[in-house]
């Protein structure tokens, strides 16, 4: 393997084209419609039900299609350095802690974690290959800052229209809205008013599932739009454009309420005007006071119209405790774990182990990048992502991305093709998010369609003859990672997506080796088995799985053999045994004999092996025993009922409603001394916790009492 020291074409050829690469132009669209389509719809839910396994797939075909070209050439071509080797380091080690969990823990989400991240490397590793001009990396750039406007004014569009709409019918029909949502809370429960709180809530998320992800895509996007504003000399009608772009990317930044995403986009700002402070580039006043001005002009207009409150500001030691919290207990579960961690995707369970009794929710991800990674991966993995970053820092220090002027740059033809692959990626984003557990609505589409194609035609003379300082991409990973230092989500595709892009962004053209052909082959060899292994533990079985059982909650005559089927398609989900367990649990209460009370103990046990570090399916199986005992009162149910209490307390210690479960079946036994201890445990526990849905029910807690008084 060699490293090219010059070009070996002429300096006015594209590099594609000397090196007889015609499809390449083709596979940087679809590249560019992969980047597009992920962030218009959800990626929260990936670890529990494979939401982007399909991008994972597009992802490997796009890296075979790419290998298949190289195929016949005399010679090939590869971008690897340093940054690239721990990139591998990184993914290898979490796949490693993958591969554990799978047997150690939740497999299902394992597997989803072990692709998504294998499906984000190689996203990164498809914009470093592919984009061979700084030209090409400007347009990948507006793509993605067209995107952001587009978010953003569908998230405006939200906040203005989508959620008082909601909010009307709600008033008007709330158990209706309710059963759409599949969502059913009887009036007066906590459940209830949560989601009613939820409702009512004013934040936009475009399409994400949380505003403090929509806030992690558009802080990042935001600071690299700055530092092409600054750095575009003294064209009036550009900057003109991208001021009125950013304004709008700020409005609905303003309106998410995310503190971090505040002070990540300061960040971003501030070093976009210092990096540029010692160019020629100089603001006169008037564009100072217009920033200024605009930035008051949408706090105001965010204040009146009740979109910011004073809570965004007193609330937030509020809400840096609660993260706090959730440090202290991650940080305990990373000691215990320092190897592999909890497992990809386990994250939820493992936490409850260590959640202290006053923390306010039992969180997916630990709301810091660094641990998240820690906690998931190991310890090594932390330190390969950190290998990652130093590497990326050392070799950008001294420019690159415009640093060869404009040479290679490509034709108009190669950007046709990217614009188109880009603008498929809205359409693509819907057929793709169908088979998602939350398929998006078409307003993002007809609304940000338009809104990204506006943004890229007045994007479209920098992005012919523009510039864009070499430092801009490492400005956008600095604003995503302080975002993300309090927020986290570095396993979300949607939000991770542009950190992966900008690394590559931030790196155009670098350390281009060529290698022998026997390489393009063994890498070809890599990619289909990672298409063919994708596809037998991730791919078919989710989307049989889920279609499986959509077919069983249509068909409730046939629910057990839909759900059966559910299983033998995904024999890593526990999700159709705790289906299929409250079917046989339901028939048996209709008609209590021995055959299907042994077909509910199958399936429960089932259910229990696949999700045997989850507290909250050993409650669920538990809270069914002991139903089972008061219309049985056989002593094997209730024992059995309390074995599986026990098991949720050890997985969730701190929670005061598992106490108490457990203390009342043990009364019902007549175990006095575990009775008294349990109960004592349940009060302390709800008197520490200052969160109303965490306490117990004041019927609960006045029968715990009256027990204790009873109880010698």
């Amino acid at each position: 393997m060699t490293r090219r020291k010059t070009p070996s074409h002429d300096p006015e050829t594209p590099p594609a084209v000397a090196r007889g690469d015609r499809w390449r132009p083709w596979l940087l669209g679809a590249m560019a419609a992969l980047f597009v389509a992920r962030p218009l719809f959800p990626s929260e839910s990936a670890a529990l039900f494979g939401d982007g396994l399909m991008m994972v797939m597009l992802w490997i075909a796009l890296a075979v299609a790419w290998l298949l070209g190289a195929v016949g050439r005399p010679t090939f071509r590869l971008r690897f350095g340093w940054t690239d080797a721990a990139v591998l380091l990184l993914v290898g080690w979490h796949t490693i802690a993958a591969f554990w969990a799978v047997g150690a823990a939740d497999p299902r989400p394992a597997w989803n974690m072990l692709w998504e991240w294998l499906g984000m490397a190689l996203a990164y590793t498809m914009a470093r290959q592919l984009i061979d001009t700084p030209r090409e990396a400007r347009a990948m750039v507006v793509v993605m800052v067209a995107l952001a406007v587009a978010l953003s004014g569908y998230g405006l569009y939200q906040y203005a229209c989508e959620f008082p709409a909601m909010r009307a019918q709600y008033a008007v029909d709330a158990e209706r809205m309710m059963q759409q949502a599949d969502v059913w809370c009887p009036p007066g429960s906590v459940e209830r008013k949560l989601f009613e709180n939820r409702l009512q809530s004013t934040e936009p998320i475009a399409t994400f599932a949380l505003t403090n992800s929509l806030a992690g895509y558009l802080a990042p996007w935001l600071a690299v739009l700055a530092c092409v504003w600054f750095a575009a000399k003294q064209n009036r009608g550009r900057r003109v454009g991208m001021f009125a772009a950013g304004a709008v990317i700020a409005a609905c930044l303003l309106l998410t309420k995310s503190r971090s995403g505040y002070l990540a986009a300061l960040v971003g700002f501030a070093l976009a005007w210092w990096l540029c402070r010692e160019r020629t580039v100089r603001l006169g006043w008037k564009w100072w006071l217009g920033i200024f001005g605009l930035l008051a002009l949408l706090i105001g207009a965010a204040w009146a119209v009740g979109g910011l409150d004073r809570q965004v500001l007193s609330e937030a030691s509020k809400s840096f405790g609660y993260r706090v919290q959730y440090w202290r207990s991650t940080a305990q579960l990373i000691a215990d774990h320092p190897v592999v961690g909890c497992g990809p995707g386990n994250f939820q369970d493992a936490y409850l182990q260590y959640k202290l009794p006053e923390a306010s929710e039992e969180v997916a991800d630990p709301h810091n990048f660094l641990m998240e990674i820690a906690a998931t991966a190991g310890l090594p993995a932390l330190a390969a992502f950190l290998l990652v970053l130093g590497c990326f820092f050392l070799e950008v220090r001294h420019g690159g991305v415009e640093g060869d002027g404009k040479r290679f740059d490509s034709g108009a033809s190669d950007l046709r093709l990217l614009w188109s692959g880009a603008a498929l990626g809205f359409p693509l984003s819907v057929a793709v998010g169908m088979f998602g557990a939350a398929p998006p609505g078409l307003a993002a589409v007809w609304l940000g369609w338009p809104l990204a194609a506006a943004t890229a035609a007045m994007f479209w003379g920098w992005t012919r003859d523009g510039r864009m300082p070499h430092w801009t991409p490492t400005v956008g990973i600095v604003v995503l990672l302080v975002n993300l230092l309090a927020a986290g989500g570095i396993g979300l595709p949607s939000v991770a997506g542009t950190f992966w892009l900008l690394l590559a962004l931030g790196q155009q053209g670098r350390s281009e080796r060529t290698v022998p052909l026997w390489v393009v082959w063994g890498l070809l060899v890599v990619a289909l088995g990672a298409a063919a292994a994708c596809y037998a533990t991730a791919y078919r079985p989710v989307l049989h799985g889920q279609a499986e059982m959509q077919q069983a909650r249509r068909e409730s005559d046939r629910a057990v053999e839909h759900l059966q089927a559910a299983a033998v398609a995904d024999p890593w989900s526990a999700e159709p045994w705790r289906r299929r367990s409250a079917v046989e649990f339901a028939a048996w209460s209709k008609r209590p004999d021995p055959a299907q009370w042994q077909r509910f103990q199958q399936t429960s046990d089932e259910y229990l092996r696949r999700a045997s570090r989850s507290a909250t399916a050993w409650e669920t199986v538990a809270a069914w025993r002991l139903e089972a005992f008061e219309k049985t009162q056989r002593r094997e149910d209730l024992e059995s009922a309390i074995a599986a209490f026990r098991h949720a307390v050890a997985l969730y210690p701190n929670s005061a409603a598992l106490w108490a479960q457990l203390a009342e079946a043990d009364r019902s036994a007549g175990h006095r001394v575990e009775f008294r201890h349990e109960a004592e445990m349940a009060l302390m526990l709800d008197k520490a916790t200052p969160h109303v849905d965490k306490k117990l029910p004041d019927s609960l807690r006045r029968q715990l009492q009256r027990g204790l008084a009873d109880t010698p």
